[in-house]
């Protein structure tokens, strides 16, 4: 018995400086120098086998997975590692790494819509003259049994959103004016001073998650879906 506690103790100690040595091999790799630079951080290792798994840190962007061979040859990005059952094994990872806890976000910021009970937690980065924004909210307005919160984040290509934004965050009713602003009808607020410090709040939050785009939903369980979704939606709203 003490035999079996004394290796179960040196396992744990032994553990996490295998992965901090790991990490230091992996960042070490010529090849990994080449990609990344100085400002791409590596922070997870994992030995796969015949592969190295990298987890790296992008300046305003998501976690990114990518692999490494481990004779230092090779990098695989933008690839999908699926094993023996078809389980897209980089989704998983990805989802993983990159998960929002929804407990610390600012939901009293955003606009809420509820349908049904609102059993279902959904959150909506978006811009309103973003094509697939529009065709987002178009669903979702159709289906029921959630609770979405709607923050914004107007993008550069669009000069006429972030008025817009700040037109419906000002509104008495911002959710009717939001399905305004979707219909190309026009808004019928005045900006404002909170309209506009409330905007900064919502582009603050959608930097700070590593929004480049629109939309971004995240669930209730914090997982991320980049652009409009319909299959992966539907499969979160029925389970």
């Amino acid at each position: 018995m003490k035999r079996a506690l004394s290796v179960l103790m040196l396992l744990v100690l032994v553990s996490p400086l295998h992965a901090a040595d790991l990490v230091t091999k992996v960042k070490g790799m010529q090849v990994v120098k080449n990609l990344f630079g100085d400002q791409v951080k590596v922070l997870e290792a994992k030995d796969l086998g015949s592969l190295y798994e990298v987890v790296a840190s992008v300046p305003g962007r998501d976690k990114q997975i990518v692999y490494v061979t481990k004779d230092g040859s090779y990098i695989l990005t933008g690839g999908n590692l699926v094993n023996k059952d078809k389980v897209n094994l980089t989704k998983e990872r990805y989802d993983e790494v990159n998960k929002v806890d929804v407990s610390k976000l600012p939901l009293k910021d955003a606009i809420v819509i509820k349908k049904g009970s609102g059993a279902k937690q959904l959150i909506l980065i978006t811009d309103p003259d973003c094509p697939y924004c529009k065709k987002a909210y178009d669903w979702l307005k159709t289906q029921t049994d959630y609770t979405l919160y709607v923050f914004f984040f107007p993008l550069d290509m669009h000069p006429n959103a972030a008025e817009k934004c700040v037109k419906i965050l000002c509104d008495s009713n911002p959710e009717a004016a939001l399905d305004l602003a979707h219909a190309d009808q026009p808004l019928t607020a005045d900006k404002c001073e909170s309209g506009e410090k409330m905007l900064q709040k919502h582009k603050a939050l959608a930097t700070e998650l590593g929004v480049s785009g629109t939309p971004l939903i995240i669930t209730g369980k914090g997982i991320k879906m980049s652009g409009f979704n319909q299959k992966a939606l539907e499969g979160y709203l029925k389970n």
